[in-house]
């Protein structure tokens, strides 16, 4: 169940993920989409305005800041465990069902290229590492199925870091918090920048490491919402200041699109350079009751959101598949966003939440087994002396 607070978030994460959905089809079904905006315009500029190809940054933000509200909040050591439990359960099902079913299109061009002995074996040594989550640390060789996919390697990532992380920064508070995230956000910003010459935007885009400081900078954010929530003096956030900062972090994130151009490299807001806009919005739609917050809490955008994981991992193959029947007229755009929006729910409602109910309840099993053996010998005993 997704906490009330991060309701409003969670229909987010659902806009954020058809924004991804929109920046990796319009060219195909809308071709002349782009020339008609502004022909002389930059490509990564129109990209931007179009696609929202940063929605992934949000992600990592967002995903910061939840995890500490429900590992954190309580200020009691990290169970890993059942962390590692529940996080597998969440994210892997689905990542690998999509995963399989995408091998298909690289063993077809393996083959076709190297024959059936040694297309076999490449494809092989490509699923594999897909399969452990490793894609993203060699994107230009491992990064060939199902490309969105690569942001589930950052988590991963983020996941290991998150027990030892996550705890040494809920402990900071006062000046410490606000040096600790001028630091992180300013340090991480200049490690991208000082190795983008030398490894390239496309493997700095997709490398787990230049993503951390950005979801630690989520965590951040819960720690300080945690200690004003605290204080026995504190005054409520009113609606008009959550209000603003909604309205400022949204002029911020247009404002980004004219500016792109200025910075001279590709996708320069890839790598989180946008990330305290994002802390703004997490903010202003979890610190007080709005109208904007209160509309996001309506119970069809919580479930649209629920499918926003299925939604990022599944729009790059069904559009494939309109791509491979010839669906790609204009007419056909419709169709697609409503396919990959429905199906997601199907994902989400039958096979994601039943996988994970069905998971958690075998690790919870087997937990008590272990812990419990004597208990559990003695029970079936019993059972079959009856």
């Amino acid at each position: 169940m997704v906490p009330k607070k991060i309701y409003p978030l969670n229909a987010v994460r659902f806009f954020a993920a058809l924004l991804v959905l929109f920046h990796h089809s319009e060219r195909f079904f809308l071709p002349n989409a782009a020339s008609g905006i502004s022909p002389s315009a930059n490509q990564d500029a129109i990209d931007f305005s179009l696609g929202f190809r940063v929605s992934v940054s949000f992600f990592f933000v967002l995903s910061g800041y939840s995890l500490s509200l429900a590992y954190l909040r309580k200020e009691k050591p990290i169970d890993t465990r059942k962390f590692f439990a529940a996080r597998f359960a969440r994210i892997y099902p689905l990542y690998l069902l999509v995963l399989v079913l995408c091998t298909p299109v690289l063993l077809a061009d393996k083959l076709q290229i190297h024959g059936m002995a040694l297309g076999l074996v490449k494809t092989a040594a490509i699923f594999t590492p897909n399969a452990a989550l490793l894609q993203a640390w060699y994107p230009a060789k491992l990064l060939l199925i199902n490309r969105p996919s690569w942001s589930l390697c950052a988590e991963a990532f983020f996941y290991c870091c998150f027990p030892s992380l996550g705890t040494l920064l809920w402990k900071l508070r006062g000046r410490g918090l606000w040096i600790s995230a001028l630091a992180l956000y300013v340090g991480g910003q200049a490690l991208v920048w000082w190795m983008r010459p030398l490894i390239g935007s496309y493997t700095l885009t997709f490398f787990p490491l230049f993503h951390l400081s950005t979801f630690a900078l989520g965590i951040l954010v819960a720690r300080w919402q945690s200690l004003r929530q605290e204080r026995i003096d504190r005054t409520e956030v009113q609606a008009w200041q959550a209000t603003l900062v909604l309205g400022l972090s949204v002029a911020g994130l247009l404002l980004s699109v004219p500016l792109g151009p200025l910075f001279h490299v590709d996708q320069p807001y890839d790598n989180g350079l946008l990330a305290p806009i994002f802390a703004g919005f997490i903010w202003s739609l979890s610190a007080a009751s709005t109208p904007a917050s209160r509309w996001l809490c309506g119970k069809w955008l919580v479930a649209l959101g629920n499918g926003s994981f299925a939604l990022y991992l599944i729009h790059l193959p069904i559009r494939n598949l309109f791509l491979h029947f010839g669906w790609v007229a204009p007419a056909c755009y419709p169709i697609y966003v409503i396919v990959c929006v429905a199906l997601s729910l199907v994902s989400f409602y039958y096979f994601e939440t039943p996988v994970r109910q069905w998971l958690i309840k075998q690790f919870d099993e087997r937990r008590r087994r272990n812990i419990f053996p004597e208990l559990t010998t003695a029970r079936v005993g019993s059972i079959s002396d009856q």
